[in-house]
C-alpha cells in the first residue's frame, strides 16, 4: 500500500484528451449557424469557458440566441464524442487505479456536463474510481477563482492543504493555488502558450 492521498482531476486535457476536440468545437458550430469564423478564432476562445465563448458569439461575432442555450446546442454536437470516442491521456489509466488500489480519495472537478464526464470515465475503465464529479455548473461556480477548489474540498472532506488538483488551464491552475491546494500541471498542446507561466506556478509538472 502506498500513500492514500486526496485529489482532485480536471478532465478535459487532463485526464482525457478532448482538447483537439475543443480547439475546432468553435469553427464547427459557427459554420453550422452560417457565420464565418474570425481567422484568429482559437486564440481568442481557447482560454474561454462555454459560457464566456457563447457571450462572444453573441456580443463579438452577432449570433441570435442566449448563453444558455448556446452552451447547450455545443454540448449536443460533441456529446457523441465524449460517449463513444474520446480516449485517456497516455498513464491516466495505470495513475488512476493505482491510486484508487491505494486508498486514494478522488473526485472530477470539470466545466463540461456531468453526465457526459461519467460516461466518458466509465466507458474508459476508471468511473468507480471517483467519489464525485463536481462541474462549475452545478456548483454555481467558476474555476477562474478559488472558491470553486475550497467548495469541492469542503464537499469531499478534504483540507485544501492536503489536497492535490490536477489541472492543465492555467486559469484553473492559479485558482487551485491560491485556494491553498498542491498543484499538478499537465502539459496539453492547447496550453503551450500558457506553459512557461504554468511552469512557474504549480508545484509539479507532467509533461
Amino acid at each position: 500500500m502506498g500513500i492514500m492521498a486526496d485529489i482532485i482531476f480536471d478532465m478535459d486535457g487532463t485526464l482525457l484528451d478532448s482538447m483537439g476536440m475543443w480547439e475546432n468545437l468553435g469553427s464547427i458550430y459557427l459554420l453550422k449557424k452560417g457565420i464565418t469564423p474570425p481567422v484568429d478564432l482559437k486564440e481568442v476562445i481557447e482560454n474561454k469557458t462555454l459560457e464566456e465563448a457563447a457571450e462572444y458569439f453573441i456580443t463579438d461575432l452577432g449570433l441570435e440566441g442566449n448563453i444558455k442555450g448556446i452552451v447547450r446546442e455545443i454540448l449536443s454536437l460533441i456529446e457523441d464524442k465524449y460517449r463513444y470516442e474520446l480516449e485517456l491521456k497516455p498513464g491516466v489509466k495505470e495513475f488512476v487505479l493505482s491510486e484508487y488500489e491505494k486508498g486514494s480519495r478522488m473526485c472530477i472537478l470539470t466545466t463540461s456536463d456531468r453526465d457526459l464526464a461519467l460516461a466518458a470515465m466509465e466507458r474508459n475503465g476508471i468511473g468507480f474510481c471517483f467519489k464525485e464529479v463536481y462541474t462549475a455548473e452545478t456548483l454555481g461556480l467558476s474555476k477562474r477563482g478559488p472558491e470553486i477548489f475550497l467548495k469541492t474540498c469542503e464537499l469531499m472532506g478534504f483540507k485544501p492543504e492536503e489536497t492535490t488538483v490536477y489541472e492543465d488551464a492555467l486559469y484553473a491552475i492559479k485558482a487551485a493555488k491560491a485556494a491553498g491546494c498542491h498543484v499538478v500541471a499537465v502539459y496539453d498542446h492547447m496550453n503551450r502558450n500558457d506553459w512557461d507561466e504554468i511552469k512557474s506556478t504549480a508545484d509539479v509538472i507532467i509533461k
